[in-house]
C-alpha cells in the first residue's frame, strides 16, 4: 500500500510540474508574439533578434524559454 501512494505522489508531482511547464511556456508565448509585433529596429534596441525570438517558441516544453532567450541576448 505504501508503494502505491508513493506512486500516485510521484504522478501527481510529475502532473503538477508540467502544467506549471506549461503554464509559464504559455506566460512566455504571449510576451514573445507581443515582442515579435515590434519592427525590427525596436526588437534590436532591446537586444533580440526576431529568429532568437522563434527558436525560443519552437523549444521543448521542458526547457526554459526565458533563459535560452537570455543568453542569446544581444546587449
Amino acid at each position: 500500500m505504501l508503494s502505491i501512494r508513493r506512486n500516485d505522489q510521484v504522478t501527481g508531482q510529475r502532473a503538477l510540474s508540467w502544467m506549471e511547464n506549461y503554464s509559464r511556456r504559455q506566460q512566455f508565448r504571449r510576451m514573445a508574439m507581443s515582442l515579435l509585433a515590434e519592427k525590427d529596429d525596436v526588437l534590436s534596441d532591446l537586444g533580440y533578434e526576431r529568429r532568437d525570438l522563434f527558436d525560443a517558441l519552437n523549444l521543448p516544453l521542458r526547457s526554459d524559454a526565458v533563459r535560452y532567450l537570455e543568453q542569446h541576448r544581444r546587449v
